[in-house]
């Protein structure tokens, strides 16, 4: 199955039955050998945003911006 997220903290469900040797269910199974349902897929870092130092200002009074370099990385 797929993992519920692309990066961190994701996780993965699967159904767990029991059944006997012809396909049909069955309530006999050991429950301490029971299969995990569900297990984490850590994928990596979530993306997250870096930024440099603000520039001058574009004027010495009055009304002037301020930029810098936004990115998304990963």
């Amino acid at each position: 199955l797929q993992c519920s997220s692309t990066c961190a903290g994701g996780f993965q469900r699967r159904v767990v039955v029991c059944q006997d040797e012809n396909g049909y269910t069955a309530n006999n199974c050991d429950e301490k050998s029971k299969p995990m349902e569900q297990r984490s897929c850590e994928s990596g870092p979530c993306p997250q945003w870096a930024y440099g130092n603000w520039g001058e200002c574009t004027k010495p009074c009055g009304a002037g911006t301020r930029t810098r370099l936004v990115v998304c990385q990963r």
